[in-house]
């Protein structure tokens, strides 16, 4: 018993001598302060148990044990706080019931994912149902766009390649001139001197139509648009599969459970009902210590731990006064 008074004492921050020089009234105090925060810990032990194994995808049992034994280190931390205060301390009592509004809403959201998981799972699926039909369309149009836009530079191609053939029909070979000059001797001069004389040379030759390697591109580029066009065409006919199985895939995310659980306790007034009621329990559950702490009626052990302070507080005050006195 003596070890566990020790470690409800280390919970709630008292000081177990001071505790032990008690009467039954803090003896009493002590044991609702601890069972309010063993069951805060219990609460948010739980909550982050969950939360750990549903929305952060943590398999292991110990990681979420770590988790678990966090998510309990905070709520401590934030009860101490409230049951260390010596007096009355309105600001954090305020601060602390907006705190507990905000965590009864996390925790209940958290909780109704649980409790609603397969009414949420039927509304995920018709949301996701809406989902896929309007991303099929979007996709869709994109093919479209895809497709009409090869399909006008293959027309394009195709009256290019038109043209070229009848070109091509007409001139398949394009006759060229080679002009050549040579200088010959035909002679001396009085002094002896070799004469020059240029000639011309004048060959006609036969080159291939430049046009036909334009030609042997622009099919190259037609085969090339052909192979893209069906290819399109092949998965614009099974868009609607693949969205499909991509969102299938996708894991159900904390927001849209979040709005899947919103949707569900919106449209049930039996839901919305049981929403409130969770809620006004975590909230109350939240408050507990709060409550127990702002009671009227003061313990002795508050009442020793009041009177320390005020005596600490008198000795220094005289201690100044006398030190001002002597200079």
């Amino acid at each position: 018993m003596k070890v566990l008074s020790n470690i409800g004492c280390f919970l709630i921050g008292w000081d177990k001598k001071i505790l032990n020089e008690c009467g039954e009234a803090s003896y009493r105090q002590y044991r609702k302060l601890l069972s309010a925060i063993c069951i805060m810990m219990v609460l948010w032990g739980t909550i982050g148990f969950c939360f750990a194994d549903r929305y952060i995808n943590i398999e292991s049992y110990v990681l979420k044990t770590c988790v678990s034994v966090a998510f309990m280190f905070i709520v401590l931390c934030v009860e101490r706080v409230i049951i260390l205060t010596v007096g009355k301390a309105r600001l954090m009592s305020v601060m602390r019931v907006l705190l507990a509004l905000c965590m009864a809403v996390l925790g209940s959201c958290i909780f109704d994912q649980i409790i609603f998981r397969n009414d949420i799972q039927q509304a995920i699926q018709e949301h996701r149902e809406d989902l896929i039909e309007e991303t099929i369309k979007k996709r869709l149009t994109i093919y479209d766009s895809d497709i009409q836009r090869i399909t006008q530079e293959m027309d394009s191609l195709s009256k290019d390649v038109i043209v070229l053939n009848e070109e091509l029909q007409r001139h398949p070979v394009i006759r060229g001139t080679n002009v050549s000059t040579q200088e010959q001797i035909v002679g001396v001069d009085e002094k002896g001197k070799p004469q020059k004389v240029k000639t011309q040379t004048v060959n006609t030759v036969t080159l291939a139509n430049p046009l036909a390697e334009q030609l042997k591109a622009n099919n190259d580029q037609i085969l090339i648009y052909s192979t893209q066009l069906e290819q399109l065409r092949q998965d614009k006919k099974v868009v609607a599969d693949k969205v499909r199985e991509e969102m299938n895939q996708r894991a159900a995310g904390f927001i849209e459970e979040l709005e899947a659980t919103l949707k569900v306790v919106s449209q049930s007034k039996v839901s919305l009902a049981f929403y409130i009621i969770l809620f006004c329990f975590l909230t109350f559950l939240e408050l507990f210590v709060l409550t127990i702490k702002m009671g009227e009626n003061k313990c002795d052990y508050e009442l020793i731990v009041e009177n320390q302070l005020y005596l600490k507080k008198s000795l220094v005050e005289q201690t100044a006064q006398s030190v001002l006195v002597k200079k």
